[in-house]
């Protein structure tokens, strides 16, 4: 048999194994989708999760604060209570005063409509911890059905895994069949070429051409094809030229 015809049927073995390969590195649409909803989910779990720290410290560090102010309130007033003189009473009273300012700015006075500091960070604790709550569930509902459609893909992989070594036999077995300088040769095109190493040559109402690159082949070089003495190489792409069945 024509080695070159037989180097024909080894490339669509290869291109065979090519599409295989190709196909064990694509991911189904449904589960990138499935990937890309689950890793959204985990970031807003981990965003609200960073905005709830820096909640809970504004809101530790405001409660520390009120501490300390009716610690300090506490002092003056006992302080006021034990002064020796109107004037000492006034600087305590003006002391009390100051931090009765501070202490409504924090903890808030309904009876002057004061809000406070601490109460909305309460509530912004509370409503994020509700968020995370309802994320988390989502994300909780979601790795099972994620788990399942990795589970079919491996198995898929796997699937089309053995189908290629079975066929990556049966190529190997062609190989052995051709001239080893010949598979050398093509291989190594087939390399550079991503993808074939072997080219038909067609005829043309004004000659020949490599159906690979669709390029006019000289005459001689087409007569050399013809000839079958020799690996002739297309001109312009490289690829070995195949005559085609007889």
């Amino acid at each position: 048999m024509d080695p070159l015809a037989q180097l024909n049927h080894l490339q669509d073995r290869d291109l065979e194994l090519d599409r295989i390969r190709e196909d064990q590195g694509q991911i189904p649409e449904e589960l990138g989708a499935a990937r890309a909803s689950l890793v959204i989910l985990e970031t807003q779990v981990a965003d609200l999760q960073d905005r709830l720290r820096e909640v809970r410290i504004a809101y530790h560090r405001a409660d520390l604060e009120l501490q300390d102010l009716k610690g300090k309130k506490s002092k003056a007033q006992d302080a006021q209570m034990r002064a020796g003189s109107a004037k000492e009473q006034t600087q305590y009273g003006e002391q009390i005063r100051q931090l009765d300012d501070r202490i409504e700015e924090l903890e808030g006075n309904d009876k002057k409509k004061i809000e406070g500091e601490i109460m909305p960070l309460m509530v912004q604790m509370d409503k994020l911890e509700a968020e995370i709550a309802v994320v988390k569930a989502k994300v909780d509902q979601a790795k099972p059905k994620l788990d399942e459609m990795e589970a079919a893909n491996k198995a898929r992989i796997e699937a089309l895994e053995a189908a290629y070594q079975q066929k990556k036999t049966e190529r190997d077995g062609l190989a052995a069949n051709i001239p080893a300088n010949i598979v050398r040769e093509y291989e190594s095109i087939r390399r550079a070429r991503k993808g074939t190493g072997l080219a038909r040559m067609a005829k043309t109402a004004s000659g020949y051409r490599c159906t690979a690159c669709n390029v006019q082949l000289p005459m001689h070089v087409a007569q050399q094809v013809h000839a079958g003495n020799k690996v002739v190489r297309c001109p312009s792409c490289g690829r070995i030229l195949w005559k085609g069945e007889s």
